[in-house]
């Protein structure tokens, strides 16, 4: 009598493992490895500052070599990057996190940058972004480097005025530094021939600090005043 094979799923042979679905021919080999998650906000924030502070050195780099295309370009990458890293650490909600230190040496730099290029209106601009953050307890110095400009361009009676305000911001402890501010504002007295306003400033530098060239401005002074 023959058998009867019932309908449906046919008989399992001796040695084969039962499987209905045929699920054994689709698993070969091991299991692919997982893809890799997109970095972390902090992974990318991290990546960023590390981007800015090289790109900072590669243009102080540039510059001292006399290159001051390059040197300006970096500066202004650098700045992009460092406005993008601002961003993201807002958007982290890790603002507590934001580096001054590090959004102060990308401003000072592309100042510096642009000075070298003789582009005196993005620089005063950017030394002023500086000067009136208060969150830079000494920003106010540079006052002098905007005094420097002023005196490249002509416009004197500027340059006067932010030796001064550059002075008030610099304590007596820095004797050094505010004799040296003196000097510059006697220099720009003599450039206009306020000859009188020179003599203060150059005979204060000279009771403090004396040396060759104060004395020879000073001696010149007396001479056009009739002394």
């Amino acid at each position: 009598m023959t058998g009867v094979t019932a309908a449906g799923f046919s008989s399992v042979m001796k040695g084969q493992q039962f499987d209905p679905l045929n699920q054994s021919a689709m698993v070969r080999g091991p299991a692919p490895a997982l893809e890799r998650s997109e970095d972390s906000s902090e992974e990318v924030i991290k990546k960023l500052e590390k981007k800015v502070n090289s790109l900072i050195e590669e243009s102080a780099h540039a510059s001292a070599l006399g290159d001051y295309q390059t040197a300006l370009d970096k500066a202004k990458e650098a700045g992009r990057k460092e406005r993008m890293l601002c961003k993201q650490r807002e958007q982290a909600q890790l603002t507590e996190q934001i580096n001054l230190d590090l959004t102060y040496c990308v401003l000072f730099n592309l100042a510096n940058q642009y000075q070298a290029n003789h582009m005196h209106s993005e620089a005063l601009n950017t030394y002023l972004l500086i000067v009136k953050n208060k969150m830079f307890s000494n920003g106010g110095r540079l006052r002098v480097n905007m005094g420097n400009i002023y005196v490249e361009q002509k416009k004197y009676p500027q340059a006067i005025k932010m030796y001064r305000m550059a002075l008030d911001q610099i304590q007596d402890t820095h004797k050094g530094v505010r004799l040296k501010i003196l000097k510059n504002i006697g220099s720009v007295f003599v450039r206009m021939g306020q000859y009188t306003d020179a003599i203060t400033s150059l005979e204060h530098v000279m009771s403090e600090l004396p040396d060759f060239k104060t004395a020879l401005n000073l001696v010149l002074c007396y001479y056009a005043v009739g002394d």
